[in-house]
């Protein structure tokens, strides 16, 4: 039976931005968590994938749709991708998959013209996660785009000035969060995505989580309502990092002269989502 694209759930975001959270609240304990597939160091599958791929989502990339096609129904897995099949509730069959990945940016539309899915694309503050990205020491990992000739022809050009000229820890994190959230931002109207911001969710729990969930024609059952309440394993455990103010407002994550320092790199990349808010 050819899969319908409600069983198919992909919640895509930058890392440290709130996937694991808002994976956990759609799939509650009746949908199959699938952790980030496309992590290449991980899954042998997908070992040659590269770190952040671009697929052009008009090209049908045979080599990689058999693989995808493995992946939804449910036939590529390890520990890695399964550390959350604990969530399920052994009494009840599977009602479908969550793919959360933190990788896939670039492959959302590709994904979208090929395959039968649902794309819940979240972002969250790029101060946050500037700020969590320099305190776990994060890499940047802005090679692996700049390595790629397609994406740099179909986005990029015009910012390798900027992307270059990126020197400070908080510059490249600013330019990598902008190369994650670019080629989306460009392409989701074209999509009928979902989208979300972390700070919206965090504000208004109940109300954001209920109007994601409607729209995937799922229901805040007792397990997502749970999940709501958590916060994420992957987020910090310092009560200091966890107020409502901290998680809502992204200024507060950052000092001055590193605000001004990313502020100018967004401009640069004229994404607006935050704007207002820097």
């Amino acid at each position: 039976m050819a899969a319908k694209s409600e069983d198919i759930i992909i919640v895509a975001g930058s890392g440290r931005s709130g996937t694991t959270w808002l994976g956990n609240v759609i799939a509650g304990d009746d949908r199959r968590i699938i952790f980030e597939p496309f992590e290449c160091r991980r899954v042998p599958e997908f070992a040659d994938l590269g770190m952040r791929p671009y697929f052009p989502p008009s090209e049908a990339l045979p080599q990689w749709q058999s693989r995808v096609a493995a992946l939804f129904s449910g036939k590529i897995g390890n520990e890695w991708t399964d550390q959350d099949r604990n969530r399920l509730d052994p009494s009840r069959d599977p009602g479908g998959l969550v793919i959360k990945e933190i990788r896939a940016n670039g492959m959302l539309a590709w994904l979208s013209d090929h395959f039968p899915c649902t794309v819940v694309y979240l972002v969250r503050h790029p101060y946050a996660v500037i700020a969590s990205r320099v305190k776990q020491n994060w890499d940047t990992h802005i090679d692996a785009y700049l390595s790629q000739k397609r994406l740099v022809e179909d986005f990029l050009s015009p910012f390798m000035a900027t992307i270059t000229s990126a020197q400070t820890e908080v510059q490249r994190h600013a330019v990598m969060w902008c190369l994650e959230n670019l080629v989306p931002m460009r392409q989701r109207a074209q999509y009928p995505w979902i989208f979300c911001r972390y700070e919206d969710l965090v504000a208004h729990p109940e109300e954001e989580a209920a109007r994601l969930l409607g729209q995937l024609g799922l229901e805040l059952t007792p397990s997502r309502r749970q999940a709501l309440g958590e916060l994420s394993r992957t987020c910090s455990s310092k009560e200091t990092d966890r107020s409502t103010q901290a998680l809502t407002d992204g200024r507060h994550a950052l000092p001055e002269e590193d605000r001004k320092q990313a502020a100018a790199i967004l401009d640069a990349f004229d994404i607006d989502i935050y704007q207002g808010e820097l």
